[in-house]
């Protein structure tokens, strides 16, 4: 024992032997010396999760709030933090049916992380099951074909990351020989009762990041299992507590927590820090969920006058969750109408400037919800 937790000896590359960490299962720090820190994230991601369960229009939740938007955003902020560069722009424009993006193997990658949020927010998985679902969804068409190889399964090899004060300079995660059994502790503390929901899953995904269980992609797959965790726990109704942002914006206190709480035992700080960074994220989105209740509120008084049995009712909605489309898109996502008649519900929007078109080289029109856009793309508020 060696600080906090095992450094096991294996045999790496060239017959090196390599000290691998294993993390222990952590204790739950005193309540008093992280109250404050849960009950703010507490009243913040409460309120975020009430307030998607009241979005609604004319009664009716807006389907695809959480998952189209809020999860897109939190995927491209956390593959961001993983050197990522495509924008929330970029992503909705290469989930069009035009496919553009600057750079389509990224895009595709923060694409994939989505769509693994999308697909496992509604089944109720093991967390170790999860682990490799959303690993599979994340990498298997990587267009590295070593990379795609290890979609879905363990790694085989002890990975590691960069780290001053490790020997060589470099920290090894725990070593595959211990894998199992350090997932087993894991996945029982996960699932494990008592203290504040909020504050098992920071530890949680602190174990889980020094576990790195998969080659590639335990940071994304890590924040990913945080929202879900919880929903699958019923500690909130949508699977709504991201911490992506916050990590992308504050990467280097990211990494300091990791370390600082292996290297001294004590995950208090790191407790702290990682519920602000859901309590921030909340904030944020709650701020933003309701810019989008007043912009669909517009869109409505805007299309008031156009027959209550037009496309265009079903149109608005559905534009919400998805700010940058095509007439096919909007075809294929609404299941209803002709290319003729959606056309012109789209029309109708363009003409009341709910909608722009984007130029872009082909037959086929981009549109977009440019205030939609705004409210999510820091990096660049207005489509190319």
């Amino acid at each position: 024992m060696i600080g906090f937790g095992l450094h096991e000896a294996d045999e790496g590359g060239g017959g090196r032997l390599l000290s691998c960490y294993r993390p222990p299962v952590p204790p739950l720090p005193a309540l008093d010396d992280v109250w404050p820190a849960v009950e703010h994230a507490t009243v913040a991601v409460g309120a975020f999760d009430r307030a998607l369960a009241g979005f609604r229009m004319a009664e009716r939740p807006v389907q695809g709030t959480v998952g189209r938007l809020f999860a897109r955003l939190d995927a491209v902020h956390s593959s961001g933090a993983e050197g990522a560069t495509t924008t929330f722009t970029d992503l909705l424009e290469y989930e069009t049916s035009l496919n553009r993006a600057p750079d389509p193997l990224d895009a595709g990658q923060v694409a994939a992380c989505a769509d693994a949020y999308e697909a496992l927010q509604g089944m109720a998985f093991a967390p170790r099951d999860a682990i490799l679902e959303i690993h599979r969804r994340l990498l298997e068409r990587a267009p590295d074909p070593h990379v795609s190889a290890t979609a879905g399964r363990w790694k085989r090899y002890a990975n590691c990351t960069a780290d001053y004060d490790s020997p060589n300079g470099m920290f090894f995660y725990t070593r595959p020989a211990s894998l199992g059994a350090a997932l087993e502790d894991w996945e029982r503390f996960t699932l494990d009762t008592g203290g504040p929901e909020l504050v098992r899953q920071a530890l949680s995904h602190w174990m889980f990041e020094h576990i790195h269980p998969v080659e590639d992609g335990n940071g994304r797959v890590g924040r990913l299992l945080v929202p879900l965790v919880l929903k699958w726990k019923s500690a909130t109704a949508n699977a709504c507590c991201f911490i992506g942002e916050a990590v992308h914006s504050n990467k280097d206190l990211y990494i300091d927590g990791l370390k600082r709480g292996r290297l001294t035992g004590d995950l208090t700080h790191w407790t702290r820090l990682l519920l602000s960074f859901a309590a921030q994220t909340a904030e944020r989105n709650l701020s933003r969920l309701d810019r989008l209740a007043e912009i669909l509120g517009r869109w409505q008084a805007a299309t008031a006058s156009v027959r209550s049995h037009s496309l265009v009712h079903r149109l608005v909605p559905w534009v919400l969750t998805r700010p940058a489309f095509t007439v096919r898109d909007a075809l294929a996502g609404l299941g209803v109408g002709t290319f003729a008649s959606m056309n012109t519900s789209v029309g109708h929007l363009e003409a009341r400037g709910i909608v722009v078109p984007v130029a872009v080289t082909g037959r086929e029109r981009m549109f977009a919800a440019s205030e939609v856009i705004a409210l999510f793309d820091s990096a660049r508020n207005t489509v190319r």
